[in-house]
C-alpha cells in the first residue's frame, strides 16, 4: 500500500508540527474500527489523511470542519480515490457539534482548531453525550512546541491559547468520570475517553 508508506514517511521524517501523530491516528481508527470520526479543524489536511486512509479500512467516513474554507487544499493532499471517505464541512466547530444529531454517535474525535480553554471546554462538554462508549477524543497541542514532555498552560488572557489552551481543559477533567494519557512528542496528542460506569449513582 503506497499510502501507508507515506504515513510511515511522514511519522518517522516529517517536519510538520503534528506528523509524528500520523501512523498512530491511522492505528486508532482501524484499532477501534471508527465509522463515524470528527475532525475539529482541518487547516491543510495533514491530519485529514491518515483518518481517510483509515476510514477507506473501516468503511467510515469522516467529518472535517474548519471555520476557513479549506476545501480546495484537502483535495490536493487526499487522493481522489479517497473522496468518498470524507466529508468538508465549513463551519464553526461549535455550531457545528450543537448542530450534530445526538442519536448518531462518534466513534473517534480529533480536537485541533481554535486552542483556547473556553473553546476546548465547551467542544469536550458538547462531545461527551456525542461518542460512542468505546468512543476516544483526541485532542493535539496539549503539549506545545519545544515545550514537551511538559503540558503547556498558556498564561495569556486573549487570543487562541487564551487562559490555559487545551490542556487546562484536560486537565481539569473530572477523574471519576474521565481518563487520558498523552503521547509527549510533536506538540502533545492527548487521549481522552468519558469512562463507563453503569452502576454509578450521580448525587
Amino acid at each position: 500500500m503506497e499510502e501507508l508508506n507515506i504515513l510511515i514517511e511522514k511519522t518517522l521524517n516529517g517536519n510538520e508540527d503534528s506528523d509524528q501523530h500520523t501512523l498512530p491516528i491511522f492505528s486508532l481508527v482501524l484499532a477501534s474500527k471508527a465509522k463515524t470520526i470528527i475532525e475539529l479543524g482541518s487547516r491543510g489536511g495533514n491530519t485529514l489523511l491518515p483518518f481517510v486512509l483509515g476510514a477507506s479500512k473501516t468503511n467510515g467516513m469522516v467529518y472535517s470542519v474548519d471555520i476557513d474554507d479549506c476545501s480546495d487544499q484537502l483535495k490536493k493532499v487526499i487522493p481522489e480515490k479517497y473522496y468518498n471517505y470524507y466529508k468538508f464541512v465549513h463551519q464553526d466547530a461549535i455550531q457545528f457539534l450543537k448542530d450534530w444529531d445526538r442519536s448518531k454517535k462518534v466513534d473517534l474525535v480529533f480536537v485541533d482548531d481554535w486552542h483556547s480553554y473556553d473553546q476546548v471546554k465547551q467542544e469536550l462538554h458538547l462531545l461527551s453525550d456525542m461518542v460512542t462508549e468505546k468512543g476516544i477524543i483526541l485532542l493535539h497541542d496539549t503539549m506545545y512546541q519545544g515545550a514537551e514532555p511538559y503540558y503547556h498552560i498558556s498564561t495569556t488572557s486573549s487570543g487562541e491559547w487564551a487562559n490555559g489552551a487545551p490542556a487546562r481543559a484536560v486537565l481539569e477533567l473530572p477523574s471519576i468520570f474521565w481518563e487520558y494519557v498523552t503521547l509527549p512528542w510533536n506538540n502533545g496528542l492527548t487521549i481522552v475517553r468519558k469512562k463507563t460506569i453503569p452502576n454509578y449513582i450521580r448525587k
